[in-house]
């Protein structure tokens, strides 16, 4: 028995065989095409959670319908953050180590944006942030994209509109959140820098029931325009003191004062409110998407979100289709596939999404932080009771 044995192995022309014909060390299996999108979609800034999701959706649905790429489905893995910071680390841990992500897509509010950030690069997974705010969730980045324009960018289209109509005295009203903080910081230093006046800057608690105590101190300093950076239902709060105090100053209300949510709350009150968008719909495409997006999801007024979710989801794919990834992904290697994604959305991220303007897209090759400083924003106003979004010609109407 034991000299079968040494016959049967000790013959290198033998083993050799056994391995060719199947016998020896199996190959990896091919990855899945996992995308976690991970976003709030119900707690305070749920609609920005949604409309991404179904914005992504509609990259992901027909390229599923037809097959996928190179015969592989996009497995689309959704988690709700409900605005919290913690859940949305457990989420994207969870997608990392459990669900064999390739690619997370989400982060809307800044807070769960930072919460995600740190678990993208402690596991190595790149991270498509949305329409987080504040600045320094791409410092230093290594995993992590942005679609969305940082909150700086914003105010640089506000105080460009500004100093272009001549206004010299703004009041800042702002709620304590992160959002609210750093819009009104960097508010402050880009009028700043247009010799615009900040006739006072007002804080209130992002819970308050009444902001009166503020209104009353941006009315005595009888301001040219009032600048806010609040959440939804505080927004609607806010505008409906200001309409009730007889305040008919513009009032300019970046992002929020797109919201869904902000603008059925503040209903009437919310008419007129100016917002500067990344979204232009007097592009052709546009409009069409806004249309198709209308008729999948219902009615819908102007909003970045669904467009971030769009480009983020076109990019996605363009990204997994690269020949590296794909090589990654048929080899089995996990790391190695998200890396090569990393890599590749530097490469394949120079495009004109549905956000910007003709003049100004995405430049990843160049930064982390996609979106152009210049022409990259035009604006926009509430009208019909909130159930309309207009494209307005910012000289006009910031005229008081």
């Amino acid at each position: 028995m034991k000299r079968v044995v040494k016959s049967f192995f000790g013959s290198t022309a033998i083993a050799a065989g056994i391995i060719a014909f199947g016998f020896g060390p199996a190959l990896a299996d091919p990855l899945k095409l996992v995308v976690c999108h991970i976003d709030d979609r119900s707690g305070s800034a749920a609609d920005t959670g949604i409309e991404s999701l179904n914005g992504l959706k509609m990259v992901i649905d027909p390229l599923n319908e037809a097959g996928g790429i190179d015969g592989q489905k996009v497995d689309l893995v959704t988690y709700d953050t409900k605005t919290d910071p913690q859940l949305a680390a457990n989420f994207g841990t969870r997608c990392a180590e459990d669900d064999g992500g390739l690619l997370v897509i989400g982060g809307s509010p800044s807070a769960v944006a930072n919460s995600l950030v740190t678990v993208a690069n402690q596991n190595k997974i790149p991270l498509y942030i949305l329409a987080a705010a504040a600045p320094e969730v791409t410092d230093n980045a290594n995993y992590q994209y942005r679609f969305g324009p940082k909150v700086t960018q914003d105010s640089i289209a506000v105080a460009n509109a500004l100093a272009a109509n001549g206004i010299k005295k703004v009041a800042i009203i702002n709620n304590s959140v992160p959002f609210g903080i750093t819009g009104a910081a960097s508010a402050t230093e880009e009028l700043g820098k247009k010799g615009i006046e900040i006739t006072t800057q007002e804080t209130y608690d992002v819970a308050a029931t009444d902001v009166s105590p503020q209104i009353i101190n941006v009315m005595q300093t009888d301001p040219e325009a009032i600048l806010v950076y609040p959440y939804p239902a505080d927004g609607a709060r806010v505008m409906r003191t200001i309409r009730q105090m007889g305040l008919k100053q513009p009032v300019i209300m970046p992002r929020v004062g797109m919201m869904k949510a902000f603008r059925e709350l503040a209903a009437e009150t919310g008419n007129d409110v100016l917002v500067p968008s990344s979204v232009d719909i007097t592009r052709p495409e546009v409009a069409d998407f806004f249309k198709n997006y209308t008729g999948k999801y219902g009615p819908l007024a102007l909003s970045a979100s669904p467009a971030q979710g769009y480009d983020a989801g076109t990019l996605a794919v363009a990204v997994l289709k690269d020949e590296k990834v794909q090589e990654a992904i048929k080899a089995g290697d996990l790391q190695a596939a998200r890396d090569a994604v990393r890599d590749a959305t530097a490469r394949h991220g120079d495009f004109t999404g549905l956000q910007g303007t003709a003049k100004g897209g995405y430049r990843f090759s160049q930064n982390h932080h996609g979106p152009t400083d210049d022409g990259f924003f035009v604006f926009v106003k509430v009208a019909q009771n909130g159930a309309a979004l207009d494209a307005v010609d910012s000289s006009v109407a910031l005229k008081n």
